[in-house]
Order: structure tokens, then sequence, then C-alpha cells
């Protein structure tokens, strides 16, 4: 019986496909250069395509080193938040996950916490959560695992899992001794994800909602 559930934010509980695509787009506008379909900039972004290579599809590749510093200032700011959407029927898991009193844990790589916490308050997220744990985006899987572990100190870990969709929650899910389910909905592909052997492996929040009650009700 699963009592403790870690969720990664972006890619999970939220689709942050037009906040990446736009801040990518404006930043390339600005300077002149026209930014490659949005379909073609998702895709590459999931194979883990180097933004060098995004560049040189537009004659950009000079501009690496300016693209990056911009990215990073950018990409949290309130104006591109706003674009990220919940995935399919997140609220109702969530809602349905609290009144079955499962603790719920959210573990995100951000670096601006006073832009996170409002955007998970226009989203009505916040109040899910028994605890947030927040830490910088140079950060790795086992960091991120050490700030979760110290949530759940005296707390038994046996019936945890931890949910996200790149190879960071993977890490980190192994660096806590607990069992991963990634989610193809994210900033990874099925393939990839597949190569990491995670415990599961699932569409989108939904699915794996669905499983979870398969196995609690067995």
């Amino acid at each position: 019986m699963i009592s403790t559930i870690v969720l990664d934010l972006d890619g999970p509980l939220l689709d942050g496909m037009q906040r990446h695509y736009r801040c990518y787009s404006d930043i390339l506008k600005e300077r002149g250069f026209k930014a490659i379909p949005v379909e073609m900039y998702w895709e590459m972004k999931r194979n883990r395509v180097n933004r060098r290579i995004f560049l040189e599809y537009s004659d950009a590749e000079s501009l690496y080193d300016e693209f990056l510093i911009t990215w990073i200032d950018r990409i949290e700011k309130r104006e591109y938040l706003e674009l990220d959407r919940l995935q399919h029927n997140v609220a109702n898991i969530l809602t349905h996950w609290k009144k079955r009193e499962l603790r719920l844990i959210m573990a995100t790589l951000r670096n601006n916490p006073e832009n996170l916490t409002w955007q998970l308050d226009m989203l009505n997220l916040r109040r899910f959560f028994d605890d947030i744990v927040v830490v910088g985006s140079e950060n790795d899987g086992a960091y991120k695992a050490s700030r979760v572990k110290a949530k759940l100190m005296g707390q038994s870990i046996d019936n945890a899992v931890w949910v996200g969709d790149t190879e960071v929650d993977v890490t980190a899910a192994r660096e806590l001794g607990v069992k991963v389910c990634v989610l193809t909905c994210g900033l990874r592909t099925k393939e990839y994800l597949t190569s990491l052997s995670p415990d599961y492996i699932e569409a989108d929040l939904h699915s794996f909602a669905e499983e979870m009650n398969k196995t609690n009700d067995r």
C-alpha cells in the first residue's frame, strides 16, 4: 500500500512546453533570429539535444553564451510561468489522494522560490502538499534526495514512491531507496526513460493513479 508520494513539479504536474518555447523564441526574435517551430523545438528538447544545436538551426550559434545567461534569468519570470498548464486530471487526482490521507511531497528544481509560490497559488496547487522541497537547478538527484529525506525523518519509506519525468528523479529515488515511476508526458522520451530501468513507466499522472488504485485494491 502506497502511503507517501514524492512528486516532481515540471512534467508530471505541469505542461511547460509553451513556457519553454516562448522563452527560447523571444530570446531569438529580440536578436533578429527566427525560431524553429514549436513541435520541432519540443521534440529536440525531449531528446536531450544540446542548446547549441537549437541555435545552429537558426544560424544563431554565436549567441550560445548570451542565450544561456538570458534563459536562466527569464525562464522563471511570472510572465512565462503563466504559460504553464496543469497536466491531464491533476487537480482531481491530488484531491482524491488527499482524501485518502496520502502524504504528498513536492520536490522541484527551481531557482526562484518566491515565483514558485506565486505560481502554485495561482494554480491552486500548494494546498495539496504536506511539504514542498525546492532545490536549485544546478543540483543533482542525490542532493534532491537528501532534501526529501530530511522531510521523512522518523517515517518509513517502505511504502513511498517517487514520480518524475527525468533522469534526475530516477537518481533521486535510488538514492532515497524508494521505487520510482517515470512519466512520458514531460521532458524526456519514452525510449530514453525506459533505458533508465525505472520501476514503473506511465504516460501521465492519470495513468499512474489508475495503476496505483489497482495495486492498492488487490
